[in-house]
């Protein structure tokens, strides 16, 4: 019976995501699975350095499903699959990843911080390339990253904590991109829970100019962007944590500008 209520899950949460692979710089317990599901819609207006210039709002819906898991404290292996329907493309795969990480400190158990590291490659089917909602570089794009974070305790619990994440990226086209994470999360009573965060990327392709109609990636673009996010989250006892979220663009160049997203996802911690 649990093992159907988590294949009904499964199902009822695939048209859902807009979340990538997992960034901060914890992990779950070992030999523990954490599934999350998310349902992102997202609308625009205008695509900064856009040729032809968008005539009408666009809109983006995007789902995502994620699983992760720790084969022991210093390791970790994630993956996700994404789709999406937006007024450029219909209902369709838009993408898959795969990461790995290793946990070099951990302030749980008693390091000054917690400090990971990991690489990541992420498949994109070339109908999404095409959208330029669509993020991603290449075909293929490979990542290295890092994260950084302390937690400040109260009890047995935490009460705020503060962590950061960079990555380097190349494609197998066009020039390479770095992005960033930095964010700030409070715990109430371990079961509401409040964050701000800021996440920038900066591609270093050649052109300016973003050929919407001709649109093939973001690998040969030099993208700046910076978004703002408010996410807060209920947790439902042993059924894992709901969560809501807003994000907003607050600069973009030659990419989508003042891009509003609405993101809703679930938690949920599992074991067999």
């Amino acid at each position: 019976m649990r093992l159907f209520r988590l294949s009904w899950l499964f199902f009822a949460l695939l048209p859902v995501a807009v979340r990538a692979l997992e960034v901060q710089p914890w992990f779950g317990d070992v030999y523990e699975f954490h599934f999350l599901g998310t349902y992102a819609y997202s609308f625009f207006d205008r695509v900064q350095n856009g040729t032809p210039q968008l005539t009408s709002t666009f809109y983006s819906r995007v789902g995502y499903m994620g699983l992760d898991f720790s084969p022991s404290p210093e390791w970790s292996v994630d993956g996700d699959l994404q789709i999406a329907d937006t007024t450029q493309e219909s209902f369709n795969f838009r993408s898959a990843a795969l990461q790995g990480r290793y946990l070099w400190y951990d302030d749980i158990v008693g390091d000054s911080v917690s400090f990971a590291t990991g690489v990541s490659a992420r498949f994109t089917n070339s109908a999404s390339l095409h959208d330029v909602s669509c993020p991603f570089h290449s075909h293929l794009d490979l990542e290295a990253n890092f994260s950084l974070g302390k937690e400040l305790d109260a009890s047995d619990t935490w009460r705020f904590r503060m962590w950061g994440f960079g990555a380097v990226g190349h494609g197998i086209v066009g020039s390479p991109w770095v992005r960033a994470i930095a964010a700030f999360e409070c715990n109430v009573d371990d079961q509401h829970k409040f964050a701000v965060y800021a996440e920038g990327m900066n591609g270093y392709g050649r052109h300016t100019h973003v050929p919407v109609d001709h649109f093939n990636g973001y690998g040969k673009i030099r993208q700046k962007s910076i978004d703002i996010g408010f996410r807060y989250g209920y947790r439902l006892d042993v059924w894992g944590t709901l969560r809501a979220e807003y994000v907003r663009r607050v600069l973009a160049k030659s990419c989508p500008q003042v891009v509003n997203t609405f993101v809703v996802s679930y938690l949920l911690p599992f074991s067999f």
